[in-house]
């Protein structure tokens, strides 16, 4: 159970007590050693996983692309926030998360600040990393002092605190064959590729991809031209993962040969001894046509001799008229999968390169607008990877949005109907830094205060017009989108009194909370079933108000769950009408 849903408690397959009490809000007393990954800020970056949050999603329909059919969202806020209110609709229901998070390159300060002085002032005080004094004043103890200060300064400390609640947050999101890719740089490689063995299980780790980003060497280099970046890939289950390959190439296509006219068509060629075995192994064979076969010294028999009998028989076996070379096995194109398994080495011939995706964002912005995005042809590949025509795929460091050019160009190819989410932080684009992507999104889009996101959306909506316009959507191929943002949610008061949600919160949006709430995805369709007050999501009843219209409805609804918006417009007594207590489809949700 514990490798199951909570492999962080394990330290080479011995359970750990410490990290046990840590889950489970204990002050963990117990002196057990292992192997195990310690920074700064550890336990308060495993406090924020855990930690409520205060925000709600707001559709922005102004900004929305064919919000009617569309099952594509894209997300506006912080990630953090934004995974813990996905995670109860889309618990283990995303095949694929793709990942560029920012690079700890120690040249600037993080883009995403988790504050704990400010937001997180309760959980600081109950574990006495924040206390008052006799005149009221906050008192910071020096473990935190210490925190805040790496959390801001590019350490590693500080980078570890600030991904470990994202990635524990996108393991609770995968499906039990889902896999994640993670584009690091050597960094954080090794100490990311330590977190990930804790926080998805070690024996969940698939692969580290070594993809050739740059197409030229560095001559400016002081040491090494690094021309690669890393990735990670890791499963939810490596027993339940998907892996279906990459597609073959008609490159590959040109190895196989068929030098003896076989009708059966082309075929590759492999020699029939390995370089493994045991001296228990070795035999001596001879073949019908009298020629004598001995594995070479140093190599062993692929095949048993009854195997080799077999394939000699259905003619799989090419023999050398003059016996020099070695017999070798054929291996028939038409036999063999369309699919074949990727290796670790990622040539930017196959995948791209930073400077094709320069080139390929410059022909659909402007040229200079974002930084070294990744190439759809890398994400694509990924794609083919790992999901299928249904699936749904997860970017919550969305950027320029490459991720979902990949998963509408795929979709355009095979018909699918993957559907994305992307997350992107609003960060405020600096006009000193670009001010090519500043007066691009302030002078060409009409924005008045230029942010990244900005950059998102007209990169998904331009590539897919583009795709619509060269005719490549096949029919019903989804290139639209649903926006939305993070407003705060309604709450107590330290008063008592209720604030309420935020004024450009509509009740739609409420409805859309409730039913995220009661575990229905983004995609699901929500109905109006009385004006501004209740709303139908399948075998669900979101209720944002109650008049007598309302309580008719739900008392006549024998079916359905019902989950009411515990901040919602109604009175004592009509909330006392439904007789609440006594039905158990009853959910009252704060």
């Amino acid at each position: 159970m514990l490798e199951r849903n909570f492999p962080d408690t394990l330290k080479e397959r011995e359970v750990d007590l410490q990290a046990i009490a840590m889950l489970l809000g204990l002050n963990p007393n117990c002196n057990t050693q292992g192997y195990e990954l310690t920074f700064t800020g550890k336990a308060l970056a495993n406090t924020l996983y855990t930690t409520p949050v205060e925000v709600e999603l707001s559709e922005e329909i102004s900004q929305s692309k064919n919000r009617e059919s569309t099952k594509n969202s894209i997300i506006i806020g912080d990630n953090l926030d934004v995974l813990k209110i996905l995670k109860s609709a889309y618990y283990e229901k995303i095949k694929m998360i793709y990942i560029d998070p920012p690079y700890n390159t120690k040249s600037e300060n993080f883009i995403y600040p988790d504050d704990f002085r400010k937001d997180y002032k309760k959980i600081l005080r109950e574990v006495g990393l924040l206390t008052l004094d006799d005149e009221g004043n906050e008192v910071e103890s020096k473990a935190l002092q210490t925190f805040c200060n790496i959390t801001g300064s590019r350490s590693h400390s500080g980078w570890l605190s600030f991904i470990l609640p994202r990635l524990k947050l996108a393991r609770d999101l995968l499906r039990d064959d889902g896999v994640i890719f993670i584009s690091i740089d050597d960094n954080e490689q090794a100490n990311l590729k330590i977190l990930c063995d804790e926080i998805f299980g070690e024996e969940n780790f698939v692969a580290q991809v070594a993809w050739q980003n740059l197409d030229t060497i560095k001559n400016d280099s002081k040491y090494f031209s690094t021309n690669h970046e890393n990735i990670l890939v890791y499963a939810k289950n490596i027993f339940s993962a998907k892996i279906y390959g990459i597609k073959k190439t008609e490159k590959q296509r040109a190895y196989y040969k068929n030098y003896d006219n076989d009708s059966r068509g082309d075929y590759l060629l492999t020699p029939i001894h390995a370089k493994s075995g045991s001296e228990n192994s070795r035999y001596e064979y001879t073949f019908r046509n009298g020629q004598t076969w001995v594995p070479p010294s140093g190599t062993y028999p692929r095949y048993s001799k009854e195997r080799l009998q077999e394939l000699e028989k259905d003619n799989r076996i090419l023999l050398d008229p003059k016996g020099v070379k070695a017999p070798q096995r054929k291996t028939f194109w038409n036999e063999t999968n369309d699919r074949m398994p990727p290796v670790s080495f990622w040539k930017y011939e196959d995948f791209g390169s930073t400077r094709q995706s320069n080139l390929e964002l410059s022909n659909i912005l402007t040229k200079g607008i974002f930084q070294n995005p990744k190439p759809t042809k890398l994400i694509y590949k990924i794609l083919e990877i790992v999901t299928n025509q249904d699936n749904i795929i997860l970017d919550f460091f969305a950027g320029s949005g490459t991720t979902a050019q990949a998963v509408m160009e795929l979709n355009a190819e095979d018909g699918g109907n993957r559907k994305f989410i992307l997350v992107q932080l609003p960060e405020p684009i600096n006009e000193n830094k670009n001010k090519t992507a500043y007066d691009f999104v302030k002078n060409e889009l009409g924005k008045n205060e230029p942010k990244i996101s900005d950059i998102t959306i007209e990169r998904i909506n331009r590539a897919g017009e583009k795709l619509s316009k060269e005719e490549l959507i096949a029919s019903g191929v989804d290139i639209g989108y649903r926006v939305y943002s993070l407003k705060q949610k309604a709450k107590l008061s330290e008063e008592g009194s209720i604030i309420p949600h935020s004024a450009t919160t509509s009740p739609q949006d409420i409805a859309r909370n409730l039913a995220l709430f009661a575990g229905k995805p983004l995609h699901t369709p929500l109905e109006q079933i009385i004006s501004d007050k209740l709303f139908s999501c399948e075998d669900i009843l979101c209720v944002v108000g109650i008049d007598k219209e309302v309580e008719k409805v739900i008392l006549e609804e024998k079916n359905k769950a019902i989950f009411i918006d515990g901040y919602g417009n109604y009175t004592l007594e009509s909330f006392l009408n439904l007789n609440i207590p006594n039905d158990e489809r009853v959910n009252v949700v704060y």
